[in-house]
């Protein structure tokens, strides 16, 4: 209810002392029956819809990853405040040259504050996810399992984080959800098992993309084989394509293997597609497409038939087809202006960025339907920018994308290659100013 200590505890009629108690004690605190009574009723009929969402979100995440979350949040709103950072959702203002650009006196070196401790934060809880694919639920850590209301809940917050580019937060909260829902699978029966592997391969599923959008392919491969296993094991369709489409990204982020990528798509699209029949089908066999379109281009061959699946299964979805409300498998951002995001990083790869600064002008940014995906739309701005030697404007998209999900935007390989690229070639007036700093946010070394 975000309350002061002492409001909050006149108004259940207890002493202060008492809930410096239970702020101290976390989640081992066990209230007595008249003050949990007195808890239950103050959340019955004194707390709002919100105050009741936060409640849950706090219960599904843990008290520790919630807390972590939130006050990476308050320091990102701080530093977007003084910093002047875009919202996401706002309209490209200025054109120069052609290309839709973020005018300078509203975008300054977004980030350049920001702490650099993620990485580390990152990397320390690596092996704490990979031990939970290999162990299967099967650790010593066996106390009591929280019900599958809250692993739903939970699943759901990882889904969020993930589409939001919050990779640290995400990797707090995964580890333990992943051998909870193991767990599950293994010691429940009937509905509530088939709920958790369903569940897990959603988790597995999100983990998988973290974990290539992080440059972790053993473990996003090790994520991506769970996913698929999870799905077999019901035979779930939404789940059989979310599966193949991460198992095709890890490939495709090796050179050598975009062949076996292409194959992994185009294959498991045409075994699932024609089956496709709620919007949770159509998502996930929709991103197929889109990814069979990225890979197709990448080995050379012509991505446009891909891309008109992927607009047909679009189509489908505004005729608003059933979700099929047993599953929390799906992939909200498959639509319309994801397709024609795809079609400016398809463009991209084929070396056009003409096409990528025309579709641009096309597709409206706040329109796409997450953080993710909003900075990935600046980001090929950029990309397409620095191909061009636009590099003032290039930098303006970089550092938009930045200010939306800089934690996504600072770890893509791409954005990085620009980034050295444009140091190499930019007047020393930039290099030395907002691109070099960008450079050093990136990891781009600066000589």
């Amino acid at each position: 209810m975000r309350q002061p200590i002492r409001k909050f505890a006149a108004m259940l009629g207890v002493e202060t002392t008492t809930i410096n108690n239970w702020r101290s004690g976390l989640s081992a605190v066990k209230p007595r029956s008249e003050k949990q009574e007195i808890l239950d009723t103050t959340y019955a009929k004194r707390t709002t819809p919100e105050d009741r969402e936060r409640f849950e979100q706090i219960v599904a995440e843990g008290e520790t990853v919630w807390r972590a979350r939130h006050s990476k949040e308050a320091r990102r709103h701080g530093v977007a405040s003084t910093t002047g950072a875009v919202p996401a959702n706002s309209e490209p203002s200025v054109e120069r040259n052609g290309v839709p650009f973020a005018s300078s006196d509203t975008q300054e070196s977004a980030g350049a504050t920001a702490p650099l401790t993620e990485a580390d934060d990152f990397t320390a809880l690596l092996s704490d996810i990979e031990t939970a694919f290999w162990a299967a639920g099967n650790v010593t850590d066996t106390g009591p399992l929280r019900p599958i209301s809250a692993l739903l809940a939970a699943t759901r917050s990882v889904t969020r984080l993930n589409m939001a580019g919050e990779y640290t937060t995400f990797a707090l909260l995964v580890g333990p959800l992943i051998t909870d829902l193991y767990r599950y699978a293994h010691e429940s029966r009937g509905g509530d098992q088939r709920i958790a592997w369903d569940a897990l391969t959603q988790v597995a599923f999100d983990t998988s993309v973290v974990m290539r959008a992080r440059r972790h392919l053993a473990v996003a491969w090790s994520a991506a084989r769970a996913a698929e296993d999870a799905a077999r094991t019901i035979d779930s369709r939404p789940g059989i394509a979310a599966a193949a489409f991460v198992s095709s990204q890890v490939l495709l982020a090796r050179p050598t293997s975009a062949k076996a990528a292409l194959d992994r798509a185009e294959g498991t699209a045409a075994a699932v597609g024609s089956r496709a029949q709620s919007a949770n089908d159509v998502q996930t066999v929709g991103m197929l497409h889109l990814q069979a379109s990225l890979a197709t281009a990448a080995t050379g061959g012509d991505p446009r038939d891909h891309l008109e699946h992927a607009a047909e299964y679009a189509a489908r979805l505004d005729r608003s087809l059933p979700t099929d409300r047993s599953s929390v498998i799906a992939n909200t951002t498959f639509g319309s202006s994801n397709v024609a995001l795809w079609k400016m990083s398809v463009a991209m790869e084929e070396h056009d960025p003409d096409t990528v600064l025309d579709l641009a002008r096309k597709l409206k940014p706040q329109t796409l339907p997450t953080p993710g995906r909003a900075a990935q739309y600046w980001v090929e701005v950029g990309r397409a920018a620095a191909s061009r030697r636009a590099h003032t404007v290039a930098l303006d998209a970089f550092l938009r994308a930045e200010s939306i999900a800089s934690e996504h935007v600072r770890n893509i390989d791409t954005v990085q290659e620009a980034v050295a690229q444009m140091m190499r070639e930019a007047k020393r007036s930039l290099t030395a100013g907002d691109l070099g700093n960008l450079a050093h946010r990136v990891g781009v070394a600066v000589v």
